[in-house]
Parts: structure tokens; C-alpha cells; sequence
């Protein structure tokens, strides 16, 4: 089947919790052995150890470039491979363009733009080498955002951050496609609002500026702004992660997906 990863190795980054986890938990279910990373240490070994044999988890700051080093290499002693790198780690700040620091702009993009490019960077070789042993090559999968599409009101340092994911995919993909380097696709997936720990920090942050009086009454008026009704939730995110990583993909880069409910359509 097309969506069979049996024999394949991926790294997925921020894969504590959230879309990181469940992503971990399709593309394991599918077959892949999953090497899970993320800062919080406790948090990913204890999603290893859920997941069993075919998973290990890496403590790993994604804005070290000696740290994805030490991540890749441990991947080709271990594993011997990889075919799937999943670029999830990131972080959200809400708020307004003129109260943002240099500070908060610069660490929003050092982890979710620079994270990804160190990331690609170091994964590639590996890939290329296992590219060479599977019909369709590799598959790097790097999460952007509907605010990478669109803006968002009091999001300006990272709708700035995921719109450089979304044409530095396009970048990468174009250098990676062609066999002499390797046939890696490279794609991204842009969700909407999703109900994790990251999707609703903007709610607190806007809850502490008194646009909301509760998170809980932000997610309810958040509802009427999907024309599907409802925000997403994590598996809608990994399955299309699952897809892209997959062959079932196999004549897809440079393309982004969004999986917002129809909440940019309005």
C-alpha cells in the first residue's frame, strides 16, 4: 500500500506532544522507525517508550547546528538511514507588530526558519545516500502555517517566520528534486488554528490583552470563524504529514498543503 513505510527511518522534531506526537504515532503505525527529538527531554523519551521497539527519542535544541549534527550521526550509527525528516519543532507569538522585540523576532525565526534550515542541511546527505535504495527517494516534510499564506492580527514575527518556511521549501525542492541530488521531494503542510499546547498559547496571550475573557470562550468564538465548524485537531495535521512522507506522494514537491477547515476561504 501506498501509505506503508515498513523498512523507512524518519526524525521528527518537537515530537514531546502535539502534532510532533501523533505524527510520530502514524508514521510508526505505518511501519517507519521513528527517531523523536525535542527540548523537552522527559516528555519525548516518554512518547519513545509508548511507541516501543521502532521508536528512541534525542533530547535536541534545533537551533544548534552541532546539536543536528549529533542527531544525524546518531541516526546513521543506529539506523543506518533516513528517509523521512519531519521539520515540526516551532514556536507562536502573539503579539502586536510595534510591542514585539528584536529579541522575540530573532528567537521566533532562529527555531522555526533557522531550525528547519539547519535541519535540511544536515539530514540531506544521509537521505541522499538512502534515496538510492527506494523507488521514490526521500520525502522532508517542514510545517508552516496558514499565517505563512495570510496574516494574522498581532502575529507579525511569525507569520514572518512560517511564510520563510513556505518559500524555503519551494527553494529546497526545486535543488533536491532532480536524481544527480538525490530525488528528495520537500513540502509543506500549513495548518489552521489546531487545539495543542501551541495553537492555543495565542488565545492566552490574548486572553492576558483582554480580547477574550477565557481560552475556553476564544476556542467557542474561534468555531464560527470554520466553515467546517470546529477547530483542527492533531490527526488531521499528521495524516497529511503521513501522506507527503509516504510514495503516495511520490510525484509531489514545492507544494503546500493547507489543513485549516476552510478557515482561510471566508
Amino acid at each position: 500500500m501506498a501509505f506503508e513505510l515498513d523498512g523507512r527511518v524518519a526524525i521528527i522534531t518537537g515530537a514531546a506532544k502535539g502534532i510532533g506526537k501523533r505524527t510520530a504515532e502514524r508514521l510508526s503505525e505505518a511501519g517507519a522507525r521513528v527517531v523523536l527529538t525535542d527540548v523537552d527531554e522527559k516528555g519525548v523519551k516518554a512518547v519513545a517508550a509508548q511507541l516501543g521497539d521502532r521508536a528512541r527519542a534525542i533530547r535536541h535544541d534545533v537551533t544548534s547546528q552541532q546539536e543536528w549534527k549529533q542527531v544525524v550521526a546518531s541516526v546513521e550509527k543506529n539506523e543506518g538511514r533516513l528517509d523521512v525528516l519531519v521539520n515540526n519543532a516551532g514556536i507562536i507569538l502573539s503579539r502586536p507588530f510595534l510591542e514585539t522585540t528584536l529579541e522575540e523576532f530573532r528567537r521566533v525565526n532562529a527555531i522555526n526558519v533557522e531550525g528547519a534550515f539547519i535541519g535540511m542541511q544536515s539530514a540531506v546527505p544521509l537521505m541522499q545516500q538512502s534515496a538510492k535504495t527506494t523507488p521514490h527517494g526521500g520525502s522532508i516534510v517542514n510545517l508552516s502555517s496558514i499565517y505563512g499564506q495570510v496574516v494574522g492580527r498581532s502575529h507579525s514575527a511569525y507569520a514572518a517566520s512560517k511564510g520563510a518556511v513556505r518559500l524555503l521549501t519551494k527553494a529546497v525542492a526545486v535543488e533536491l528534486a532532480r536524481v544527480p541530488l538525490g530525488r528528495i521531494r520537500v513540502n509543506s503542510v500549513h495548518p489552521g488554528p489546531t487545539e495543542t499546547d501551541l495553537g492555543t498559547s495565542g488565545l492566552h496571550q490574548a486572553v492576558e490583552q483582554g480580547t477574550y475573557p477565557s481560552v475556553e470562550a476564544g476556542i467557542e468564538q474561534g468555531k464560527t470563524l470554520f466553515p467546517m465548524g470546529r477547530w483542527g485537531q492533531v490527526d488531521d495535521i499528521a495524516s497529511v504529514i503521513l501522506f507527503l512522507a509516504s510514495d503516495a506522494s511520490k510525484f509531489m514537491t514545492g507544494a503546500e498543503l493547507t489543513v485549516d477547515g476552510g478557515y482561510t476561504l471566508l
